[in-house]
């Protein structure tokens, strides 16, 4: 286990501890920057290698161990194939194509112009000092003599005049200068940590930052080592997971990442803040909310069973971290119905200690205010999927998460587009669409949709005859089915409501 441990690390090394020897290998493509359906190709460059049939990550070992310099590689999925590059993008010559099955990886420290810690890997194109200076080229003795030859060190890529640190100097990378009284003076290249700042608790940072507070690697996000987790780059479009660096897909409060330590799943990164404290950009609104109510600012603050909403400063009886402190831009003002977390609509705690929390769907939709008079649904409404969110007397409807009924697959949910709490009809009721509602006194009720009107002739002649009666042949559809208690005489309580039989 301690060789383990003491193997996370080092690249690749060989350890020996009572003559028991083991050989590790550190993921290498954390080191890397991936652009899908890419390839890097140039006509002016060195030879590339031929291309070999090999793994991902084998791949990645096989560039950043090559003894020719190796500083991109592309991947081709189909045929499992590595191609090395001794160029990256910046190289003179070089062009990007897009090419599908293809993913282009170039090492990070060739192509971005930020550092981590003292920069001892960076290997940018920056070429002056932080005042200015154009730096003195590395094999070159005029103006200033000295030893740091690219012969003598070759693994700090003492290339032209760009800047380095060969001397682990804590102020970062630096060079020697063309001006005879500056010998030698610091780049000035930016904290990676400070390249761009996170506004609100992060959720639109996309800088390069990939190490932990505590100084830990990231691990990418398309990797299920060492830590296994939900949040693929495929499965949260949007939520910028490129390759390992710091991101807040969960509306944490601020930037996070999976980390290399198997001892550490995660840890929170380091990003500066911006001056401004204001929000993200979003479209606020009072009496209404749109989309997933994030920038819902009313003073609703009951739920829709008419209890009280907790104070969002408060820890009692619910204790929780989405206090105004620590969602400064979120305006978690008194006990209002607010959506924090990007959670599906507008929600809160409740005073009441056996609810913990509750979505506040007594709240309209905004889209609904529009809808209502121009939405229309064919046939039975079975392929409705308009943004109406409340019923025909204009009650809220409830979300479709909170209710279950017997055709509750995820494969079925999906096919009804049951998303929030939006009118659908699941079950094929011929009436229409309907949503379960936010009152306890009506369970269930259908929207204020009409069928759209159609032009065929065929349609035109019925439209003559007699219109049937909304309400004829409705059965029956149970609701919130519980069980009950039987009372002494022997009788029975039961709730029967028309509507559709709901299919097995």
């Amino acid at each position: 286990r301690r060789l383990e441990i003491l193997c996370m690390n080092y690249e690749c090394t060989c350890m020996c501890v009572l003559s028991i020897c083991i050989c590790c290998r550190k993921q290498t493509l954390q080191r890397y920057q991936k652009s899908e359906n890419s390839r890097l190709l140039c006509t002016d460059c060195p030879e590339s290698p031929r291309s070999r049939s090999l793994s991902l990550d084998n791949c990645a070992h096989k560039c950043s161990k090559s003894k020719k310099s190796c500083r991109a590689f592309y991947f081709d999925h189909i045929n499992r194939k590595c191609h090395l590059l001794p160029f990256d993008r910046f190289s003179e010559g070089a062009k990007r194509e897009r090419k599908p099955n293809y993913d282009l990886y170039e090492k990070k420290d060739y192509v971005r112009e930020c550092i981590i810690g003292p920069g001892v890997n960076y290997k940018g194109r920056r070429s002056f000092t932080k005042t200015g200076i154009t730096c003195q080229a590395w094999n070159m003795s005029i103006p200033h003599e000295h030893n740091f030859k690219p012969a003598r060190h070759k693994k700090f890529d003492l290339r032209q005049n760009f800047c380095r640190n060969p001397d682990n100097d804590p102020s970062g990378p630096w060079c020697f200068t063309e001006l005879t009284e500056t010998r030698h003076q610091e780049c000035g290249l930016p904290q990676c940590s400070e390249v761009e700042c996170m506004k609100c608790n992060g959720e639109t940072y996309r800088g390069p930052m990939d190490h932990t507070e505590s100084g830990k690697e990231c691990q990418r996000w398309d990797s299920q080592k060492p830590h296994k987790h939900t949040y693929q780059p495929n499965r949260h479009v949007g939520k910028g997971l490129d390759d390992n660096y710091c991101r807040n897909p969960n509306n944490d409060v601020r930037p996070w990442c999976y980390t290399m330590d198997k001892n550490t799943p995660w840890e929170y990164c380091n990003i500066s803040v911006c001056d401004s404290d204001n929000d993200v950009e979003v479209e606020v609104t009072t009496s209404c909310f749109q989309g997933q109510g994030e920038g819902y600012r009313g003073t609703v603050n009951v739920t829709p069973a008419g209890v009280t909403c907790q104070r969002w400063d408060a820890l009692f009886p619910h204790n929780h971290s989405y206090t105004p402190h620590n969602y400064k831009c979120k305006d978690l003002r008194e006990n209002f119905c607010r959506n924090p977390d990007g959670s599906e609509i507008p929600w809160c705690f409740t005073a009441d200690p056996k609810v913990r929390r509750a979505f506040c769907t007594n709240i309209p939709r905004c889209e609904s205010e529009i809808s209502d008079s121009t939405e229309c649904y064919e046939d039975n409404g079975e392929s409705y999927r308009g943004n109406l969110s409340k019923t025909r007397s204009g009650i809220p409807c409830g979300l479709w998460s909170d209710h279950t009924f017997r055709r509750d697959t995820q494969s079925a949910k999906a096919s009804a587009g049951l998303e929030l709490n939006l009118c659908r009809n699941p079950d094929r009721d011929k009436h229409g669409p309907w949503c379960y509602t936010s009152n306890s006194s009506i369970p269930w009720d259908y929207c204020g949709l009409e069928r759209c009107k159609s032009v065929s002739t065929d349609d035109h002649q019925k439209s003559e005859g007699p219109k049937p009666s909304c309400f004829i042949h409705k059965t029956t559809r149970i609701v919130g089915g519980m069980e009950v208690q039987r009372a002494e005489d022997g009788s029975w309580v039961v709730s029967i409501q028309k509507g559709y039989t709901l299919p097995v």
